[in-house]
């Protein structure tokens, strides 16, 4: 059977410009040649993000009522220019026509017709306007540059919104006002409009006031319009209108296409046109609205959760808590409170010994979402079930969904009263009458299979339907996909793309199964839900399970051709323990106990070590994140920062060797440097270009893994590399050191002529202060870049020195002028220098440094940290790196990327690229970005600042975050956080008032999550920097920097393999010596060299494994 997108679309074009409805009246997509202009394709059953709402003013309240499409109660007809949807409600008759006009012009005619009635008319669009591709592959990243204007006018408010990050060399802009009537209030997100509580009404809470007049720049574009208010006495009518434009090159700084607008009005106030009705489309009556479970009390959550800890109160009401078993627990009254829905993303259990891109994975939300962007390998172009659109629940048709039949209807599940994620696996309880109906998704450790089972905990038997947005391919929509039925019984269904679409593939075999266990299921479509039995999304696959007291469905993914469906009877308990096991292992180990003072810190941290090695395998192993559900790739300055000094710090070498050769594989064989980005399966795509940065983080890789493990066995691989005209591996291949070796040689023809100073290009670690100027390229440097430089070729000259001495020798002769030349060019009057740009003259200007008159910014953190950290600057630089930090760039929060944010111009790129086009004050424009924050944990552990480095790790860890910080609002206590964002409305908001940010007196909240090398980083300092335990080539380094709090800390590790107890007597904080004692008895170990502090204590390995027993470690 093939399934397809049905065809029954109604469709309006004009030109270039098509304008395409659902049959329902309901928007599926507005388009303008490539670009999107709507946010959100529209569903059959559920209808568009989209509306025109009535409200009706009576005894004090408000009744609103929604006049297009499913959701409403209008009669549909068409015209040749026209559509029109008509109906009653409470008296009021009123009739909505859409017109589409020339070039790029549509109205919103709303007439009405009562007697005596106080009513006005509020209009909701979503909008993407960027192009297509982007918008489906993340609708929340587009939208943050998408900024926008309000305009006051004769007809009241206009909202102009601007994409101001290029779409193919165009800044697409879109205007939306009144034409007839006025606009009294508006809006511009649609967290504003929806609200929280629409999770759990589904009621939009804008409409039971009036909107609030803020332009509020978040991660949902939505404009929303509210007309005056009138009394109904006969007839009125009142006009929305939009005009998009393909390019709109400057900023909006004025309201344009007024002309425009009037000539295309007053030829659409003229036009007579006959329409003929459409068919009534009408959802069958067993369907009732969305179910929502109530809050617990605590004796209910006592019951299924007697043993927690961490727990999460606010006003004494408890919020979420974590388990003994390292679940984390969510109360809906919680999810009520954030922006972000708590979710999380399970996957197979990764290979531990090597790099292995066949693994399944599913995305899964509090809201009822129980599998989305179900994948298997490549986690863009596979996907089997649709990715989460949108962060509040609007649109419910994307990935697998739940309908329960209750009191005669069938109720989609929304929010559970109690939300469960463990390391594989989310659940969600809910209350129906006396009894709780558990969903638990889980995955399989030894299979490409994710399980969804429900189960009835009072054994009672109901109708079930399961939804199943197949995607079969990128997006929604866009792939035709073909189901058969195999197997034993002929009960599995197995899914493949549609040949004619997967032609030449590299994965020809790429399929899935699915097995319900309950045999005499129906497999359906979307016909189900409609009175006709007519099917409008053939893509929507339904399961329907009647009177069943539980149920599993198995779904299996597979790269490859498989004969048989072979079907596993799974047991939860068996597979969670199976993970329990796996995580223990390649986390080695690691478990904290402390009594007393700081033993709840402890804890925390403890919680941390699970989820933060959860978020950094899912980083590593399958490239996405609850935000960024597009990924597939691997950064390469990413992969070479988290997976792989996670992997260092557990002693995961195997793991660690993999990814290296993986990595080394992708190196450009024209360039010597790497790309971006590359995928690391058989596609070959990647970036095709990089910042000046990137080359350094393979180098650095090998070195530290040299450094670590001992393995030079490595450096004799060969390895192909990647052809940079075709992305494919070359036929030739060569050792592991000649790439190091054909490396460094892009790294000297990157020296600014006459200079040991390496040239900015693309960029640095900040993606957003790309420059605008393409001729910057060649004559920025960055500070930091040139730091990482210096560490990395020394680190490399002492690890290569028994390899290739003359090749040391150049590397470290390398190193000392690259030195020199940060010392004599980039540190002006004690203060290093963000960047400096060659002048025509072949002078230097420093910017963002004090002197620099050109931007607001004065300090730059990246290259303060990593001039300490790399060992490059002496002491007394190193410390007044510190002073500055503390004075212009410590905040409550962590630490910012630079003392102000860069100057925002109504998206126009003056000097920066993104840091100039953000419309958001998100991620890197936040400038709390977390992994920058980590790498100053790391500097100052250098340095021996104990408590600063251990205050700043608890400032970032998501657990309880307000006994941190303070001015922090609630956020998802076990995902990591990509950003702390100052909670501005927009950018000028920012700019005005930044310095709120410095006295925390404005709210900060967290940004993306889950994606990003940090988890694996803060491990690393945890571990590495503050409980100082490292590894070395044939011995084991103490090197810890420890605030007195922690004396008697006890930590568990695994050590060459043996598991190890190390406690901690710490009578000085670092000011001391460091001695190691086990059973009483001294170890012998070296001082190790430190730059900046007393040294640390090397000890031979077999000196160490002579005897079992605990560590103990003193600072005296």
């Amino acid at each position: 059977m093939r399934l397809t997108q049905n065809d029954d679309i109604i469709t309006f074009g004009k030109g270039e410009y098509v304008y395409s409805f659902l049959s329902t009246g309901d928007i599926f997509e507005f388009t303008c040649g490539n670009f999107l202009i709507n946010e959100f394709q529209g569903s059959a059953m559920e209808g568009s993000a989209n509306n025109i709402y009535l409200r009706i003013y009576k005894e004090g309240a408000i009744k609103f009522y929604p006049l297009l499409g499913i959701s409403s109660k209008s009669r549909l007809s068409r015209g040749q220019n026209t559509l029109v949807y008509s109906g009653e409600v409470e008296g009021i008759a009123y009739t909505v026509t859409f017109h589409p006009a020339d070039d790029g012009i549509w109205f919103w005619n709303v007439e009405l017709c009562g007697s005596g009635v106080i009513v006005d008319v509020v209009y909701g669009q979503d909008i993407g306007v960027a192009s297509k591709g982007g918008v489906l592959t993340n609708e929340l990243y587009m939208a943050q540059y998408l900024g926008h204007r309000v305009f006051e006018t004769e007809n009241g408010y206009c909202v102009c919104s601007r994409q101001n990050q290029p779409q193919d060399g165009c800044f697409p802009y879109i205007q939306q006002g009144m034409i007839k009537g006025r606009a009294v209030g508006y809006s511009t997100d649609g967290m504003q409009f929806f609200g929280l509580s629409y999770k759990e009404t589904q009621k939009p809470e804008a409409l039971t006031g009036d909107l609030p007049n803020k332009n509020y720049q978040y991660e949902f574009s939505y404009i929303g319009l509210q007309s005056e208010k009138i009394v109904l006495e006969g007839k009125h009518s009142l006009t929305f209108y939009a005009i998009f434009r393909k390019n709109h090159e400057d900023a909006i700084r004025e309201l344009e296409y007024t002309h425009e607008v009037v000539a295309a009005f007053d030829a659409f106030s003229k036009l007579m046109e006959e329409v003929e009705d459409c068919p009534q489309i009408k959802v069958r009556d067993e369907f009732g609205e969305p179910f929502a479970s109530r809050e617990w009390s605590v004796d209910e959550i006592d019951a299924l959760f007697p043993e927690r800890k961490l727990e999460e109160r606010e006003d004494g009401q408890l919020l979420s808590f974590f388990t003994p078993k390292h679940s984390h627990v969510v109360l809906k009254q919680k999810e009520l409170m954030v922006e972000r829905p708590h979710g999380t993303i399970i996957t197979t259990r990764i290979n531990p010994d090597r790099v292995d891109n066949r693994l399944i994975s599913s995305t899964n939300y509090i809201y009822g979402l129980f599998n989305a962007q179900m994948v298997v390998g490549n986690t863009s172009f596979h996907k089997f079930l649709s990715a989460a659109r949108g962060m509040l629940n609007v649109l419910k048709n994307s990935g697998q969904r739940l309908y329960v039949k209750i009191d005669g209807k069938y109720r989609l599940l929304t929010l559970p009263s109690v939300y469960e994620m463990g390391m594989n696996y989310s659940r969600w309880f809910y209350s129906i009458g006396d009894d709780i109906l558990r969903v638990t998704t889980y995955a399989a450790a030894e299979r490409c299979d994710i399980i969804l089972q429900v189960e009835s905990m009072s054994n009672k038997a109901y109708d079930f339907i399961v939804t199943n947005q197949v995607v079969m391919g990128e997006n929604e929509f866009q792939h035709p996909a073909r189901v058969e039925e195999v197997g034993i019984n002929r009960k599995t269904l197995r899914f493949r793309p549609d040949p004619e679409h997967w032609a030449n593939n590299p994965y020809p075999g790429l399929h899935y199964d699915v097995h319900v266990s309950d045999p005499s299921y129906t497999l359906s479509d979307d016909r189900i839900f409609f009175e006709d039995g007519k099917s409008r999304n053939g893509t929507l696959v339904t399961l329907s399970i009647r009177q069943s007291s539980g149920f599993s469905v198995v779904m299996h993914g597979a790269l490859e051709e498989e004969e048989e469906a072979a079907t596993i009877s799974y047991n939860f308990e068996d597979e969670w323990e199976k993970y329990y096991r796996f995580y223990r292992k390649i986390s080695g180990g690691l478990q904290l106990k402390k009594e007393g003072e700081g033993s709840e810190k402890i804890e925390k941290l403890n919680e941390t070590i699970w989820w933060f090695t959860h978020n950094a395998l899912v980083h590593f192993a399958v490239p996405h994140g609850l935000e960024q559900p597009g990924g597939a790739a691997w950064g390469t300055r990413d992969v070479c920062q988290g997976p792989m000094e996670f992997f260092l710090t557990t002693q995961n070498y195997l793991l660690a060797r993999s990814t290296l050769l993986t990595v080394f594989s992708h190196q450009t064989l024209q360039t010597g440097e790497w790309p971006q980005w590359f995928m690391f399966d058989r596609y070959p795509y990647n970036a095709g270009e990089c910042h000046g940065d990137v080359v350094f983080w393979p180098l650095k890789c090998i070195g530290d893994y040299l450094h670590e493990s001992g393995d030079y066995s490595i450096l004799e691989e060969k390895i192909p590399y990647i052809d940079g005209e075709n992305g494919r591996a070359t036929l030739d291949a060569e050792t592991l050191l000649e790439h190091i070796k054909r490396a460094f040689g892009s790294i000297e023809k990157r020296f600014l002529d006459g200079t040991h100073l390496i040239s900015y290009a693309g960029g640095d670690w900040d993606d957003t202060l790309q420059p605008a100027d393409e001729s910057m390229k060649e004559k920025l440097v960055s500070s930091w870049t040139q730091a990482l430089a210096y560490q990395v070729l020394t680190r490399l000259a002492e690890t290569l020195s028994t390899v290739d001495e003359a090749f040391s020798g150049q590397l470290r002769y390398t190193a000392r002028q690259i030195k020199k030349a940060f010392d004599d060019i980039l540190v002006k009057d004690g203060v290093i220098a963000g960047f400096v740009c060659r002048e025509d003259d072949g002078s230097f200007k420093h910017m963002l440094h004090p002197s620099d008159d050109s931007t607001s910014i004065h300090y730059r953190l990246l290259p303060m940290t990593r001039s300490i950290i790399a060992g490059l600057v002496d002491k007394e630089q190193a410390y007044r790196n510190v002073e500055v930090i503390d004075e212009h760039l410590s905040f409550p929060d962590g630490v910012r990327l630079m003392d102000r944010p860069a100057r925002y111009d109504g998206g126009i790129s003056h000097l920066f690229r993104r840091a100039e086009q953000a419309a958001n004050v998100g991620r890197e424009i936040s400038l709390q970005y977390t992994h920058a924050h980590i790498r100053y944990i790391e500097a100052m552990a250098k340095l021996g600042e104990s408590q600063k480095a251990w205050d700043a790790l608890l400032k970032v860890n998501p657990i309880k975050i307000k006994d941190e910080v303070s001015n922090a609002l609630t956020r998802q206590s076990n995902m990591y956080f990509s950003s702390s964002e100052g909670a501005f409305l927009d950018r000028y908001d920012y700019e005005a008032n930044f310095d709120k940010l410095r006295d925390g007196s404005i709210s900060v909240k967290g940004g993306w999550r889950l994606y990003s090398s940090g988890p694996g980083i803060y491990l690393r300092q945890l571990v590495s920097n503050i409980l100082g335990i490292r590894f070395e080539k044939d011995s084991l380094v103490i090197d810890p920097v420890m605030p007195c709090l922690l004396d008697g800390l006890q930590v568990t590790l695994n050590c060459f393999g043996r598991e190890t107890t190390f406690i901690y007597k710490i009578a000085d904080d670092r000011k001391g010596t460091v001695r190691v004692l086990r059973n009483s008895r001294e170890l012998a170990g070296k001082p190790g060299c430190n730059e900046y502090r007393g040294g640390k204590i090397v000890i031979d390995k077999q000196e160490f494994l002579q005897e079992n027993g605990h560590v103990e470690i003193y600072l005296d």
